[in-house]
């Protein structure tokens, strides 16, 4: 839907960045104060009051208006949502009647906060207003989507592969640790797998027993098409030139001692279209909001005047770089560089 389109734009733009803290804020005029709320209409119906102010059906709905898509589904589906969501409304209410009789209204931090407020507010109306126009220059057709793929190639980099299995015998960091193996133990289990595998032991039935990686202990120790570049570099070794099929030697990592079993290689590529269209497609919308949202401010900013006293770091990243699906899997837990198993 295009209003989720709408609030990404507004990400890059207002929500996005925090204002500025100034360093000597300037006093808030003093006509700064919070406007009045409109009457009531005589058929809106009073849901509640609070200190004499009513809360009708039309706050409701504006405030129901504020909540993501999501939120108001789940509000309607729930019996009782709308009673609780009044409820919450006025018991809001409650802790505002209370401020206000302490004359927090009246305080600077306030009055600033109030500003911000409404400039966030009617910010939201003008694209809403511009939703229609936004939305014609937010078309991706498939030829887009296959540009964008061509031009950004870096982004559908796949590094080098592999799929091992391992079974990890670990080792007590500590000597004075009263639980866990010391290196001998450790070796006199490894051997003792050695020993099953040449008896006829599956070597993910030993996983499953006998591992201590959790990350892989239920899977028969299995890593499957994971970069090696984020392995513990013994680890990685031993993954990137083991033959395949075939269980190594031990191998010592920071965590203890290893049984590898290579699956399988693939070699770095360019991720093709065909699989990498969905990523793509996602990838373009992300640049062409960037696009419209920056086209659109060089228009108001010719139209009004706009200057950043503190302009904002060069090095600071373009939202449309971050990509939404990484080519790249995630390294597993236990013979990952530096971390723990």
């Amino acid at each position: 839907m295009f209003r989720a389109s709408l609030l990404s734009l507004t990400a890059l733009g207002l929500m996005a960045q925090t204002p500025a803290k100034p360093t000597q804020p300037a006093p808030p005029a003093p006509q700064a104060t919070a406007p009045a709320k409109p009457a009531p209409n005589p058929g809106d119906k009073v849901l509640a009051r609070v200190g004499g102010e009513p809360i009708t059906e039309a706050d409701f709905a504006a405030a129901f208006s504020m909540l993501p898509q999501q939120e108001r589904m789940q509000l309607l589906m729930l019996q009782g949502g709308k009673e609780e969501f009044i409820k919450r409304m006025a018991e809001s209410k409650l802790l505002a009647v209370k401020a206000k009789s302490m004359g927090l209204d009246k305080t600077p931090e306030y009055q600033r906060t109030l500003a911000r407020t409404k400039d966030d507010l009617l910010a939201r109306e003008y694209l809403t207003k511009e939703g229609d126009a936004l939305k014609s220059q937010l078309k991706l057709s498939d030829a887009d989507v296959k540009a964008y793929y061509d031009t950004h190639q870096d982004e559908f980099k796949q590094p080098n592969l592999v799929s091992v299995r391992h079974i990890l015998v670990a080792v007590k960091r500590d000597p004075k640790e009263k639980t866990g193996l010391t290196d001998a133990q450790a070796k006199k289990r490894i051997a003792m797998l050695q020993a099953d595998l040449r008896k006829g032991a599956k070597f993910d039935e030993l996983a499953k027993k006998y591992s201590d990686d959790p990350g892989s202990k239920n899977n028969g120790g299995l890593y499957a098409d994971v970069d090696p570049s984020n392995w513990d570099p013994a680890f990685a070794k031993a993954a990137e030139t083991q033959p395949i099929g075939k269980v190594g030697a031990p191998v010592k990592s920071q965590y203890g001692y290893h049984l590898i079993k290579v699956e399988g290689r693939k070699p770095a590529r360019i991720i093709p279209f065909k699989e990498a269209k969905a990523q793509a497609q996602q990838l373009a919308m992300r640049a062409k909001q960037t696009q419209v949202w920056d086209r659109l401010m060089a228009t108001l900013k010719k139209e009004i005047p706009f200057e950043l006293t503190t302009p904002a770091p060069s090095d600071a990243p373009k939202a449309h770089h971050a990509p939404a699906v990484t080519a790249k899997p995630a390294a597993p837990k236990a013979p990952a560089k530096g971390g723990a198993h």
